[in-house]
């Protein structure tokens, strides 16, 4: 016989395991999309970082990117001179918080020395400009074998202009040793560190003329039997300009190349600019309109906010694909679009400001973890 304090006990209990128990929700960005992708950041010299900056880093990123301190230039300004204290200063924070490592880059056509391409006062013949390559790629590379996760191999190889029958961007390697030193350099790198991954990075390959032509890159070097692990999309945008619907079709596209994708570069510009892309080399002239605000226009700001939860929202729909988004520095104050493609601007185009106080956009970004998954 079940008594009435028996039968309350028992009501009890099963409303007890009925009631949902509700976690609480993330507090962090790794931690938002924990189950999506990793969320990373670009660093430049860690002694320019202060503790606050190095604990919100910690806090909120699990995966770093070297800005610029392992590009050709820096780590080999002279041929057989290698600068490693920088770049070794950052992998070696990364471990000792357990932060995976991305090199970037290896091979591109900017912040690369004259030397590379030069034979005394001549041009340098394919062969020495390749023996040189493989040389940089082996002594990088092999400098910090088996700490670095993956390698931006070759940064920007794809041509910008439109015109159909353009295909790789003429710079100097290009030049110099022909449409295969992407091959070479990939080939070298694999030599290096087979445990690493091995990426190709480039802006505007959301766009169907750069799409294809990456397309057509990634299907050549898997056709010399080379491993390619993953394209970088650069993803620097601008206010009111991003192409969504071209991003999400180049990465249904990527997806049938067996790769992964990393978003590598992200920033969402406030400041209107003319120039496309984000080639170092254009620049504008300073106006009463393209230097930016000491305080952002909070409308702006919540246009920001809506087109970046807007995008987050787009990646983790591709989170098969989608390894990592990686945001170009840490917050408002160190981005380069301070001085990119106008010195002095004051931008404001990440999630943190520059007293690395959360913005409109990195409660936008939260928010989507709170939604059911699509």
């Amino acid at each position: 016989m079940i008594t009435a304090a028996r039968l309350s006990a028992l009501t009890a209990l099963a409303c007890a395991l009925a009631t949902p128990v509700w976690s609480a929700p993330p507090a962090t960005l790794k931690q938002a999309f924990e189950d999506d992708f990793l969320v990373g950041v670009a660093l430049g010299r860690m002694e320019s970082f202060d503790a606050a900056e190095r604990a919100l880093l910690v806090r909120e990123f699990n995966v770093v990117t070297s800005e610029n301190q392992l590009k050709p230039g820096r780590v080999q300004p002279q041929e057989g001179v290698f600068t490693f204290g920088d770049g070794e200063a950052l992998v070696s924070f990364a471990e000792q918080h357990g932060l995976p490592m991305i090199g970037h880059t290896l091979a591109w056509h900017q912040v690369t020395p004259d030397w590379f391409f030069l034979d005394g006062d001549k041009p340098a013949s394919r062969e020495l400009a390749l023996q040189r390559l493989r040389a940089h790629i082996h002594a990088v590379v092999g400098h910090f074998k088996g700490r670095i996760k993956g390698w931006d191999v070759v940064n920007e190889g794809i041509a910008d202009e439109r015109d159909e029958r353009e295909y790789l961007r003429r710079n100097k390697w290009q030049q110099v040793v022909g449409d295969d030193y992407i091959a070479k350099a990939f080939e070298y790198a694999h030599e290096a560190d087979p445990g690493a991954e091995l990426y190709f990075n480039d802006y505007g390959n959301e766009y169907p003329h750069k799409r294809e032509r990456t397309i057509r890159l990634i299907r050549d070097l898997q056709a010399r039997g080379l491993r390619v692990d993953g394209i970088g999309m650069q993803l620097h945008l601008q206010l009111d300009r991003i192409p969504f619907d071209e991003i999400d079709r180049s990465l249904t596209a990527f997806r049938e190349l067996g790769v992964k994708v990393m978003i590598t570069e992200l920033d969402l510009d406030l400041i209107e600019r003319k120039v496309w892309g984000a080639d170092t080399a254009q620049r504008e002239e300073p106006t009463e309109s393209n230097l930016g605000w000491a305080v952002a226009p909070p409308d702006l700001l919540q246009r920001q906010a809506d087109q970046y939860a807007r995008l987050f929202a787009l990646l983790r729909k591709h989170r098969d694909i989608v390894d990592r988004v990686t945001f170009w520095n840490l917050h408002d104050g160190k981005s380069w679009l301070n001085n990119w493609p106008v010195k002095g601007r004051i931008n404001h185009p990440l999630l943190f400001d520059r007293a690395l106080q959360p913005k409109p956009a990195f409660q936008a970004v939260m928010s989507l973890a709170r939604e059911p998954q699509p």
